[in-house]
């Protein structure tokens, strides 16, 4: 009685969330899928091997419900009152701007908000978004065009590129309507047909366009209508031929499949490899996927960072201490890496999604989500405007941590926004023999439908994950109910444990990386998986060397020395631009033997209330405690004609360094906990 009490106060609550956010009475058009006879994803064929659920599907609790109600509270809902362009009605009135960039980062910002609402249920936020939205969908050219009319003209290189950005916003929100296709629902679908399929822009040659084959494909599942599917793969035909050009993707097939290093701007390569994934999941046709697998490979061959992004600034660069990237490329590359587990079904692209998300991601943001980095670093022992040692920009401001920065390019202040909200979206996925895989894990609950009688179910997920090894799932059910339950089991993970209701269980371990419970499940069933943490250290060029716990790099938290200044019409008194420089030693190598890790690096963890809404980035409940040696003639680089600024320096050289012979021992922290911080150290035996 409890569970069928619960799951209809749940549904309740969820649909009437959703009917207020979609309810816009200007805006009631005929429903597209009356017109082709078709319910969400049944249109077509798809040949995923994972499948998305709804947006709303999955509600974030404890921890991670707490950090994205702050990020909500703050520059998630604020910065359209603190910052140009996000100040400017780009989407919902503005026409005139000397480009195409204003709408494209308004439209990130729209994006991510829109899912950030979704995940959190705010109307407060909802409605900011719909202000937007509703101005675009109900301003549509009469031939069906949406978006701004001064780039209307279908010959400009990037005049397509941020409908697509716009786009996925729509997408989250149509795929979220409770219930499908009612009166009261807004026809996305049938709004997106007819822009493209009345559109004389070219979709294959000019820069970005491109990339709106994720928004055709999205909307040919929707509908159904054949003439979507062709348009998308006629537009890669015709990119292909363009493809070689670092402009355009560096995605020749001669490059792709000699996996060279990328000679190619990193958030054009991530916007657009996913598309040849995209497309085996609605043509199933194996060229596609080899292509998409291909060109992932050249990322972790070549350019990959230890905090799980690879070095991109803003072009692909080496894996060196000083080497850094992007934010945008921390949402572009997990929101690309989610589209290969969706075809492959591999468990390794969902821990590369959580590797980044639970170590790029709060490490380029401020603890109190007022500020964010455009590019960030492993190692950065300064962040001022002045400091970035990046090739790109040497000395300029793109280090330092702002509400919007970069300013002018405000990509990464309004892109950031989709990171966390798109995580928490895809925590579980369908199987195809109507089961749930839970593939990334963190305290939340979800509700499907399984088995062979699409039975609803609700499973809530206990835990304290990353941070601890236990994760709980409660199964709530109104009777019993087989169906497959696959659990993803982390590259890092050699012995997980299973029990159901306290006692061990067996379980059969899938060759792509899930632990498998095909059984039938009770209301009140609890499913604990247990996946036990161990240490490692990873190898960097010019003898560096990390230390990693399960999923988290482990940190040097150095203190900081704040200075805020405020810029008139980018920051404000509540949220100005901030610089740190360093207020703790930092000048430490590494002084142990790898083959005594366990012996010579101390762990230790405090309990943390399960499901308590507290930040475990700025409070973190796990450290290291290691030995390091002091480099004392390791310092600061100065610039030499101006020796006020200072830059992070490279790894030292040991074989000519004043290394101390006085062992100390320091306290690391996650990744994520720290703004500066050493995370590569020059390695010294003990």
């Amino acid at each position: 009685m409890e569970a069928d009490t619960n799951l209809a106060e749940n549904e309740l609550n969820r649909r009437e969330f959703m009917r207020l956010a979609l309810l816009s009475s200007a805006m009631l058009m005929s429903s597209s899928r009356e017109m082709h006879g078709a319910e969400p994803d049944s249109a077509t064929v798809s040949y995923a091997a994972l499948h998305a659920l709804p947006p709303g599907a999955v509600e974030p609790q404890g921890w991670l419900r707490g950090y994205l109600q702050k990020q909500a509270s703050q520059l998630g809902s604020k910065l359209p009152q603190i910052s140009w362009p996000f100040t400017g009605k780009y989407w919902a009135g503005e026409e005139e701007a000397e480009s195409w960039w204003p709408w494209e980062q308004k439209a990130y910002w729209i994006d991510g908000a829109t899912r950030l609402a979704i995940v959190l249920q705010d109307e407060h936020l909802m409605a900011q978004v719909r202000a937007s939205i509703d101005y675009t969908l109900t301003h549509a050219a009469a031939d069906g065009y949406l978006g701004p009319k001064n780039f209307q003209d279908p010959k400009g290189d990037y005049h397509r590129w941020p409908q697509n950005i716009l786009f996925r916003g729509l997408a989250a929100l149509w795929d979220a309507q409770a219930p499908p296709g009612g009166a009261d629902s807004t026809d996305i679908a049938e709004a997106l047909r007819k822009h493209y399929l009345s559109d004389k822009a070219s979709y294959g040659t000019p820069v970005r366009n491109v990339t709106n084959i994720e928004a055709i494909l999205w909307c040919y599942g929707r509908t159904g209508d054949p003439r979507l599917l062709a348009l998308a793969e006629n537009a890669w035909q015709e990119y292909a031929k363009v493809a070689a050009d670092p402009e355009h993707g560096d995605l020749s097939a001669l490059r792709v499949f000699a996996a060279t290093p990328i000679n190619c701007h990193g958030c054009t390569y991530a916007e657009t490899m996913k598309l040849p994934a995209i497309l085996y999941l609605y043509t199933g046709k194996d060229q596609y996927l080899k292509f998409a697998l291909a060109a992932e490979r050249r990322i972790f061959d070549h350019h990959m960072l230890i905090d799980g992004i690879p070095s991109t600034t803003e072009f692909y660069r080496t894996r060196t201490s000083l080497d850094s990237h992007e934010t945008c490329d921390i949402s572009d590359h997990t929101w690309s890496w989610g589209y290969m587990l969706m075809a492959t079904g591999e468990a390794i692209w969902a821990d590369r999604v959580e590797r980044a998300c639970f170590n790029a991601a709060p490490g380029a943001i401020k603890n109190d989500w007022k500020a964010l980095q455009y590019f960030s670093c492993p190692n950065q022992f300064l962040s001022t405007l002045n400091s970035d040692h990046n090739v790109m920009e040497h000395g300029g401001r793109k280090m330092a941590y702002q509400p919007n920065p970069g300013q002018a390019t405000a990509c990464c202040g309004a892109n950031v926004h989709r990171i966390l909200p798109n995580y928490a979206l895809r925590m579980w996925m369908k199987t195809n023999d109507g089961g749930l895989a839970a593939v990334l894990y963190g305290p939340s609950k979800v509700k499907a439908t399984v088995g062979a009688d699409k039975q609803p179910v609700e499973i809530v997920q206990t835990t304290n994950y990353p941070f601890e090894e236990q994760i709980h799932f409660r199964i709530h059910v109104d009777r019993a109910v087989t169906f497959p339950l696959s659990l993803r089991i982390p590259a890092w993970c050699d012995e997980p444990l299973l029990a159901l209701n306290g006692a061990p269980v067996a379980a059969s371990r899938t060759s792509k990386g899930f632990l498998l419970l095909h059984r039938s499940f009770k209301p009140g069933d609890e499913v604990t998986l247990s996946l036990p943490m161990k240490l490692a250290i990873t190898e960097w060029p010019q003898n560096g060397m990390g230390i990693e716990h399960g999923p988290l790099v482990y940190a040097l938290p150095i203190k900081e020395n704040w200075t805020t200044r405020v810029e008139p019409k980018y920051t404000t008194a509540d949220f100005p631009s901030w610089e740190a420089t360093p207020a703790s030693a930092w000048n430490y190598a590494i002084a142990l033997d790898p083959a005594k890790l366990n012996s010579e690096v101390e762990f230790k963890r405090k309990q943390v209330a399960q499901n308590q809404e507290l930040d475990p980035w700025e409070n973190p409940p796990t450290k290291l405690i290691v030995p390091v040696r002091r480099v004392e003639d390791w310092e600061l680089q100065s610039n030499p004609d101006d020796a006020s600024q200072k830059f992070t320096p490279p790894l030292p050289d040991l074989s000519s360094s004043k290394v101390s012979e006085t062992v100390e021992r320091v306290t690391l922290v996650p990744y994520g906990s720290t703004q500066l911080r050493v995370t590569i150290f020059p390695a010294t035996r003990s």
